[in-house]
């Protein structure tokens, strides 16, 4: 049996065993390591030792309560949304009567935390100048620095950009096809911390989609073949493997250092921010930037760019101004 009567098993206990035989044949890999993870540093230090048919609302009232002032929101609700789960499958089992989190009150995001981090004008214009520069012998300073630019100019997902392959672009009609993602996941069946580079389904359904490409963004695709080669994929490492998000991660970091740019965490993703910011502020319809972003609803795009939509009610209200 995959879980056999539970009665004298810790929440720790019982939720690897629901982790492993429940959860693992239903989730991609990079999932599977989220969820893991949420239990491993969230949940289990706070409620692992206790026994499952002993946990109380208290208990987790109080691990949530605590999460929430030191972690982000959605951290928080991981960690609740996981339990929930797994407890859930529980009463229906019949190894708990009853789900004490249905008791419990998930706290309030109180925090800034969604506010997103993005690059001004003229630090794109650094990055990007930084990013293609070359040494005294002409040769470019970094391997993946038109790659950087690329990514500044369509808002990809690091993973969505590295997963590209040549056939996915159509220079003709100056688009690319997005339609898959490459994750760093663990290496099971190893006792070892080891990961391994994956290319996955995306994010999302509506992760899956055509993203028109400017003029900066083909030219940065033509400099990439010449500096990576004939390769299947657009970006590779120099013996033509997939190449590992940390990669980038630690260009970005040489790239901002040389630009004096200090103070910014995610420094990846602000790219894709920054595509996003500036196409709001020049007044690109909403929706659309949401489609090319591939947010799966709109009201993801108006949550992560507030700051942009409430710069528009004011400009808005100064051109009314000045009709009267």
């Amino acid at each position: 049996m995959l879980f056999e009567k539970q009665s004298n098993n810790t929440v720790e206990e019982y939720m690897t065993k629901w982790l492993i035989n429940t959860k693992r044949p239903s989730l991609k890999r990079s999932s599977y390591d989220r969820v893991e993870q949420s239990l491993n540093y969230q949940i289990f230090p706070a409620i692992g030792k206790i026994k499952l048919k002993k946990l109380t609302a208290d208990d987790i009232q109080m691990m949530l309560n605590n999460l929430s002032e030191r972690s982000s929101y959605s951290t928080t609700k991981k960690a609740y949304v996981n339990l929930k789960s797994c407890l859930d499958l529980a009463v229906l089992k019949g190894d708990i009567k009853k789900n004490p989190i249905l008791s419990v009150v998930l706290p309030k995001n109180n925090k800034s935390d969604e506010t997103v981090v993005y690059y001004s004008p003229e630090q794109a214009r650094a990055i990007a100048a930084e990013a293609i520069s070359t040494y005294n012998n002409g040769s470019f300073k970094y391997r993946y620095g038109y790659f950087i630019v690329f990514m500044l100019n369509t808002g990809l997902r690091v993973g969505e950009a590295l997963a590209l392959s040549w056939s996915d672009v159509d220079f003709t009609n100056k688009i690319v096809y997005v339609h898959n993602s490459v994750s760093s996941v663990k290496t099971r069946g190893d006792s070892s911390m080891k990961y391994e580079k994956i290319v996955n389904s995306p994010k999302s359904r509506n992760s899956v989609r055509y993203v028109p490409l400017n003029k900066t963004a083909l030219d940065a695709l033509v400099k990439i073949h010449a500096i990576m080669g004939d390769n299947d994929r657009i970006v590779t490492t120099e013996n033509g493997l997939l190449v590992d998000p940390s990669a980038i991660h630690r260009t970005m970091s040489r790239i901002l250092k040389n630009c004096g740019i200090n103070g910014k965490k995610d420094i990846v993703h602000a790219l894709r921010h920054t595509f996003a910011t500036l196409l709001l502020r020049q007044g690109t319809d909403i929706k659309v930037v949401s489609e090319i972003l591939g947010h799966s609803d709109i009201s993801i795009t108006m949550k992560f760019y507030y700051h942009v939509i409430e710069e528009q009610k004011k400009t808005a209200m100064t051109k009314l101004d000045e009709i009267y």
